[in-house]
């Protein structure tokens, strides 16, 4: 009964956030149990889950003895920034449900378009300004992600922990989607040289250096790219119709790339597009939950 209340005190303290990464760690932990993951990499999987809650904890902690605004702040933003180790992650659980699935996402593509978009668009417009635009929109990625929650927070607290929950939820949806469903995606399925883009440019370079850290074949279908890129800018739009419209043709470039780049099929855009309104709804539905609250 002592441990049980002390839970639930604990649990109750917790930002919403912080609650709804707990439940994807303490989910995605419970697969690689049942599932086991690539690469003999489940021990170390779970060990991050141990210290992910513990530095949640931590501050949490901390927060109850100097409630000061910077901790606030660290203690709802955290959990996004935490996005860049839970996505290439996610390829370590895939293919335990189904194998690798492109086969069927390159005939999508070929039926519905008669080519495959994903070689074809580089390959039309391989002109390095083009090359470069496209990777500058590849990466403004987590630029437009930033705005969204700045933006959120300049209007108060509160829309900030709303902006970040349902921002880091659709998250969670498409990695869990990532898992069951194993795409890696054009620049991963086709071989050399039909899956390879010049290596030009400054934003190039920055995009082959970000990757070299975070990438890996997964994650294809549908883009989260593309259907985080939507929830955000509809926190935009929400909040400020200036920064929404400076930011539509960044967006839209964003979503171009992603098929210049080889990074998804043009179906998996289709699905990104398909998806956004849903996972967000989704989303919103469980902020509501009280066990959240």
């Amino acid at each position: 009964m002592i441990l049980k209340n002390m839970f639930a005190t604990i649990w109750k303290s917790l930002f919403p956030v912080e609650k709804i990464s707990i439940i994807y760690a303490a989910f995605t932990a419970f697969f690689v149990i049942i599932f086991g993951a690539k690469e003999n990499h489940a021990l170390i999987m779970i060990s991050y889950r141990i210290l992910f809650i513990a530095l949640i904890l931590s501050l949490r902690f901390l927060y109850k003895h100097k409630p000061a605004n910077m901790i606030w702040f660290v203690r709802n933003a955290l959990p996004l920034a935490f996005i860049a180790y839970w996505y290439p992650e996610t390829y370590f659980m895939n293919e335990n449900i189904f194998g690798n699935l492109d086969r069927y996402f390159v005939a999508a593509d070929q039926y519905l378009f008669d080519c495959q978009p994903s070689l074809e668009f580089s390959k039309h417009y391989p002109q390095t300004w083009i090359n470069e635009l496209m990777n500058f929109g590849y990466i403004s990625y987590y630029f437009i992600i930033i705005t969204a929650v700045f933006i959120a927070l300049a209007k108060s607290k509160k829309y900030m922990e709303q902006t970040v929950f349902i921002i880091l939820c659709s998250f969670f949806i498409y990695y869990i989607t990532f898992i069951i469903l194993p795409v890696v995606g054009p620049q991963f399925h086709f071989q050399s040289p039909d899956n390879m883009i010049s290596n030009e440019g400054f934003f190039r370079n920055t995009l082959v250096e970000l990757q070299e850290i975070g990438e890996k074949p997964t994650g294809a279908f549908p883009s989260s790219h593309v259907g985080i890129c939507l929830v955000c800018m509809y926190f935009i739009f929400r909040y400020s119709r200036i920064f929404f419209y400076i930011l539509v043709p960044v967006a839209f470039i964003l979503i171009c790339s992603t098929v210049y780049l080889k990074a998804h099929y043009l179906i998996d855009v289709i699905g990104g597009f398909a998806t956004a309104p849903v996972y967000f709804l989704i989303s919103k539905r469980i902020q509501k939950l009280k066990f959240l609250e």
